[in-house]
């Protein structure tokens, strides 16, 4: 278990062990969640759009797309939409 203090302004520190292991970075947005009774939950806030964007690139992965050929794909489809 490891204790922490609130200083001036709410501030806490995470302890180093911690922000390493969990890839915390200054700056990173954290959520607080009350669970009740006097305790609290903090977990790092993860944009919708980065974890989706990151389940996207890993799916292309293991399919074995690569950006040439989404960029080919894409020129694909511009010509079938301009020709309309």
């Amino acid at each position: 278990m490891t204790t922490v203090k609130i200083r001036r302004k709410g501030t806490i520190t995470i302890p180093a062990k911690l922000r390493k292991e969990y890839k915390l970075e200054e700056g990173q947005t954290l959520t607080v969640i009350d669970l009740g009774e006097g305790t609290i939950l903090l977990t790092p806030k993860v944009s919708q759009v980065d974890k989706l964007a990151n389940q996207i690139a890993e799916k292309f992965k293991d399919e074995g797309i690569t950006l040439e050929d989404l960029l080919q794909a894409l020129n694909e489809l511009r010509k079938t939409y301009n020709r309309s």
